[in-house]
C-alpha cells in the first residue's frame, strides 16, 4: 500500500465517475460496472508499485476488466436472461415464441444488427469471432448487440401491454 487514506480518497473521488461511465458503457449493467470499478480501485490500493498516471491506470484496468467480464460471460446464458421464454398462455408453445421472434427480427432490426445477433446467438460465436467475420471491432459488436436486444425487449414489452 503506497497511498495514505487521504491521497487514495482524492484519487477515488477524482477518477471514480469516469471509470464508472466507462464500465457501464461496456457492460450496460450498473451493478456489474460498480463491481468492476471496485476491483480496479482495490488493485490500485493494494498495489506496491508506483503508478505514474492514475487516470491511465484506472481507465486501462477498467477497460481490461470489462473485456474480461464480457468474454467470461456465457453468451447463451445472457440471451436466456434477456428473453425468458416462459409462455404466458398455456396454449402458446416455445416453438411459436421462437417463430414469432424470428418473424419479428427483419421488421425491427437493421441488417447489421441482424447479422450480429445471428452470429452471436444462432452460430454461438464469441464477440471477437463475430467482429472478425463482420470486419468490425469488438466494441461495435457489443454496441450492435445491446441496441438489438433493447429493440427486441421494447417490441415484446409493448406488444404485451
Amino acid at each position: 500500500m503506497q497511498y495514505s487514506i487521504k491521497e487514495f480518497e482524492h484519487i477515488y473521488i477524482r477518477h471514480f465517475p469516469e471509470a464508472i461511465r466507462l464500465a457501464f458503457s461496456f457492460l450496460h449493467d450498473e451493478d456489474d460496472a460498480r463491481d468492476v470499478v471496485q476491483e480496479v480501485f482495490t488493485k490500485l490500493w493494494e498495489s506496491n508499485s508506483i503508478v505514474s498516471s492514475h487516470q491511465a491506470f484506472i481507465i486501462r484496468a477498467t477497460r481490461n476488466a470489462c473485456l474480461n467480464r464480457i468474454k467470461a460471460t456465457d453468451i447463451r446464458e445472457r440471451i436466456v436472461n434477456s428473453f425468458p421464454l416462459e409462455p404466458d398462455d398455456e396454449d402458446e408453445s416455445t416453438d411459436e415464441i421462437y417463430a414469432d421472434v424470428h418473424q419479428t427480427l427483419p421488421s425491427i432490426l437493421t441488417d447489421r444488427e441482424r447479422q450480429v445477433i445471428d452470429r452471436i446467438y444462432s452460430e454461438g460465436m464469441s464477440y471477437k469471432d463475430a467482429a472478425k467475420s463482420l470486419d468490425l471491432s469488438v466494441s461495435a459488436i457489443n454496441k450492435y448487440t445491446v441496441n438489438a436486444l433493447r429493440k427486441l425487449r421494447n417490441h415484446f414489452k409493448n406488444r404485451e401491454s
